[in-house]
């Protein structure tokens, strides 16, 4: 083997590298990962959400409670006027007795707002309890599928250092107007960049180079050429 058919060992494991790279990228367990990972961020985005709605609830709910027990507060004290007996004028007990059921009845309804928010709170409390039921093996598959990548990513990364390695070994001993043509190259015409010229054809396209640019070719010191007909690095 030639110093330039060396140039094919290089191209050849640059097209492993590729090959493995769009493994890499396309590995399943990438794919099993991206799944878990989407359907745990909908569980979490739900939970968020029932979260925030249970919050909103529960500061109504508090703040009835506040109102309610400042309603009983304010009766309990009206009722200790009234029967502290401080109090002795009739119309003055009367509008004493009017202002407590008024602050009781008052109080009741409060209450009652208390037990209304109560109730929305409990499905609420429900669907956040069946999500994080979901949620704790989901994330425990999303840990799992995460290791899975990870192993399967080093396996093909080792098998990607062997082929650099390969690469590297085969470069040495390309010269290096050959080797630079190739990279220059290689962005245009990715696993073809070099060919062989066979007869008067070139393997990369194939086709025919003219007679004469040929046979001045096959002529020449070994070396290398470009393809009048693709532009592709030659090697005879």
């Amino acid at each position: 083997m030639t110093d330039l058919d060396q140039l094919l060992v290089v191209q050849e494991q640059d097209n492993a590298a590729d090959a493995l790279a769009h493994k890499r990228a396309n590995l399943a367990e990438r794919a099993v990962l991206a799944g878990h990972t989407a359907e745990l961020e909908t569980i979490d985005r739900g939970i968020a959400d029932a979260e925030a709605r249970r919050h909103e609830l529960a500061r109504v709910q508090k703040r009835h409670e506040d109102e309610a027990r400042s309603a009983e507060d304010h009766a309990a004290q009206e009722e200790k006027k009234l029967y502290s007996g401080t109090v002795t004028g009739a119309r003055e007990l009367q509008d004493l007795q009017s202002e407590v059921d008024s602050l009781r009845r008052r109080q009741a309804e409060i209450e009652d707002q208390v037990l209304e928010v109560m109730v929305e709170i409990e499905p609420i409390d429900t669907e956040l309890a069946e999500l994080r039921a979901r949620r704790e093996p989901l994330a425990a598959a999303v840990d799992t599928a995460t290791v899975a990548l990870a192993e399967a990513e080093a396996a093909v990364d080792a098998e990607l250092a062997e082929v650099k390695a390969a690469r590297d070994a085969a470069a040495a001993d390309v010269p290096a107007d050959a080797l630079d043509a190739y990279t220059k190259t290689r962005p245009l015409f990715g696993g073809t960049t070099v060919a062989k010229l066979v007869g008067r054809d070139c393997v990369g396209c194939p086709l025919a180079i003219p007679a004469v640019e040929a046979d001045r070719i096959k002529k020449a010191p070994p070396g290398f050429e470009w393809c009048d007909e693709c532009g592709r690095v030659v090697i005879h």
